[in-house]
């Protein structure tokens, strides 16, 4: 797993955005000293991942039942909705996607949730769902020292699935536009798992320098166990465990990974800070320059910031 800068910094520059990550190989192992405040939970982790033994929020019910009823080859729009007005929360944030700038398809806004439907796909639906289950999976009670952080890495992982989704849109052989959102809503339940078990120790909270150690550590791994437990495809939990690796296979297909390598960049340094990415592995895999990213974002930049106003 790769090390990446500190979640809470946002304040990256555009003069090399790869390096503002600082993503590189890591050894969790050998950088772990005993008596530092977060071995333990770091020790605890590292046996509970070997095993597949984590202690992980289950899927919401509501967003379990609307998987299901997607994968049944029966389903109907009304039946869906109905499971879907149940929620109120998550009911709300399909009829925002439905008419956000992203999925608004002439001057008609959308009023009703079986139209929702039907404009942004069954897919979108999932992807709404994730979002939802993501929330309330990882709430974290009042008063917790956590929560302005989960609430920082919300929005900067909501805006690297809007990033990818808009890139799978417009560059050939990265993935299906959908799945690319899906990898990055799912990217940093990582984060959130971390975070939300260390704020139980007040302690090892306010040491930053060694929680952000155990995130940049072990975040990818864990979000993969995560996506794995709650039952997503394998495509989707190779990408959010590989989605730091800055060194691939030029020669090899793209795949979620770059995407979301590249989302993770330009999230938190910018999007015009992709004409500094040079010929980073990701973007040669994806065929395309820095500069060109950076034009299919600027152009595509309102939409972007509705489908982030849409989600979160």
């Amino acid at each position: 797993m790769q090390e990446e800068g500190n979640e809470g910094d946002q304040s990256a520059t555009a003069s090399d955005p790869a390096e503002e990550q600082g993503v590189a190989q890591a050894a969790p192992a050998a950088r772990a000293e005993d008596g530092r405040l977060g071995f333990q939970l770091l020790r605890q982790m590292a046996e509970d991942l070997e095993q597949g033994d984590f202690d992980l929020p289950p899927f919401p019910d509501t967003a379990i039942k609307v998987q299901a009823c997607i994968r049944d080859p029966n389903t109907d729009n009304e039946a869906l909705a109905a499971i879907i007005a149940t929620e109120p929360a998550l009911a709300a944030r399909l009829m925002r996607m439905a008419n956000s700038a992203m999925m608004r398809r002439g001057p008609i806004e959308v009023t009703d949730i079986p139209t929702a439907i039907s404009r942004i796909g069954m897919q979108m639906v999932q992807n709404a769902a994730v979002s939802f289950a993501a929330r309330e999976a990882f709430k974290p009670p009042p008063g917790s020292p956590c929560i302005d952080d989960l609430k920082r890495l919300r929005s900067i992982s909501i805006k690297v699935a809007a990033i990818s989704y808009v890139l799978a849109t417009q560059l050939r052989g990265v993935g299906k536009p959908e799945e690319a959102m899906l990898a990055g809503l799912l990217g940093s339940l990582g984060k959130f798992y971390i975070f939300t078990k260390a704020a139980d120790n007040e302690e090892l909270y306010s040491d930053r320098e060694a929680l952000d150690e155990i995130i940049a550590d072990w975040h990818t791994g864990v979000a993969r166990a995560v996506v794995e437990s709650w039952g997503f495809p394998d495509a989707i939990a190779i990408a959010v465990d590989e989605q730091e690796l800055r060194e691939r296979d030029r020669n090899a297909s793209a795949d979620l990974s770059d995407l979301l390598y590249v989302g993770n960049l330009l999230a938190r340094a910018g999007v015009q800070a992709a004409g500094y990415l040079g010929d980073i592995d990701a973007l040669v895999r994806m065929g395309v320059s820095g500069d060109r990213v950076a034009e299919i974002l600027t152009e595509n930049e309102e939409q972007i910031e509705s489908m982030v106003a849409a989600i979160s």
